[in-house]
């Protein structure tokens, strides 16, 4: 064994091979952060309920209706900070689930992130958002 450990093509490889698991530590430790951290949850097609824009952070809660679960609604807050970042908000906590779901990130608003401030209904500093995943 003690001449096994001397042999510079075994130190070498056991070098390499702790280098590659080091390296591979690494990297997955900030996957798992980067996609639990953003999006909710490994695996999670709902997204996060937590969003940041502009360093401000919105809590958000989809929910899912109708027989094809592409009809969605979007409920975000706060609003009064800032009522463009929040529609914002809901328009990517949209995104991410259209998309992990269904594979496009379309969706068809009934009242929507593009829908003027003014006529949007904000109770409770909150503001709800309805529409449905466009079909592919």
């Amino acid at each position: 064994m003690a001449g096994l450990m001397g042999n510079p093509i075994v130190t070498k490889s056991a070098r390499a091979l702790v280098l590659v698991m080091l390296v591979g530590a690494t990297a997955s430790c900030g996957l798992a952060r980067n996609t639990v951290g953003k999006l909710g949850g490994a695996g999670s097609a709902r997204g996060a309920n937590r969003i940041e824009i502009n360093d401000i952070v919105f809590r958000s809660k989809l929910s899912i209706g109708g027989e094809t679960r592409r009809d969605l609604t979007i409920t975000v807050q706060p609003v009064a900070i800032d009522p463009t970042a929040a529609l914002e908000a809901g328009r990517y906590r949209a995104t991410v689930y259209c998309l992990k779901t269904f594979g496009s990130s379309e969706a068809d608003w009934v009242v929507g992130p593009d829908t003027p401030v003014e006529q949007l209904r904000i109770v409770d500093d909150s503001v709800t958002l309805q529409g449905s995943c466009a079909a592919r």
